[in-house]
């Protein structure tokens, strides 16, 4: 079940607005890299699916404040899938970093935008270590925002049990006896 229409009018495509280029935006689509394909492009790419993931958070946390709980399986379902793409980019990203020498991870790339090649992503790699971070920041808080809408649900639910609990009941004589329920809800 995709995010209606309506919710993902507002969430961009998987496009990278520097180079125009677009890439597959179904989560199960593995990585596949042409030979010599330059790891700007892939840092690019990237970026541009965690703008795209970010966006979904900032959407799903909207979602969240106004109380619209209905889409949250959707817009889950939705950042799942750009997680996948962005693990799968990650890791190709990491396999050309060994192939050209470097270090995995942050420190192979700090050395890379270093050096002639790379010096012209640096923007792109600190404004990818940013979205990282504020990716972090609404997880944490959509997080905190999931845990009191549960918390505000469970309470709903125990003053309707209780409400239910104390409810006056009918004898077969017709005459009304509170508090005497037969069976709790959880027993019928």
């Amino acid at each position: 079940k995709a995010v209606s229409k309506s919710s993902r009018s507002a969430l961009p495509t998987d496009c990278s607005t520097a180079s125009g280029k677009c890439w597959p935006s179904r989560p199960d689509e593995a990585v596949t890299i042409p030979p010599g394909s330059a790891l700007a492009d892939l840092l690019a790419q990237e970026l541009g699916l965690l703008h795209s993931f970010v966006t979904l958070m900032r959407h799903e946390q909207s979602l969240l404040v106004d109380g619209k709980a209905d889409v949250l399986a959707e817009i889950a379902e939705e950042k799942s899938g750009l997680a996948g793409q962005l693990a799968r980019r990650a890791m190709a990203r990491e396999e050309e970093l060994g192939r050209r020498g470097y270090a995995a991870g942050r420190m192979g790339m700090d050395d890379w935008i270093k050096s002639a090649e790379g010096t012209t992503s640096r923007r792109r790699w600190q404004q990818l270590l940013e979205l990282a971070t504020e990716a972090r920041a609404l997880n944490e808080t959509n997080g905190k925002l999931i845990a009191v809408q549960l918390q505000h649900n469970q309470q709903a639910l125990n003053t309707l049990l209780a409400a239910v609990d104390q409810a006056a009941t009918y004898g077969p004589d017709g005459q009304q006896r509170a508090g005497a329920s037969g069976r709790s809800l959880g027993s019928a």
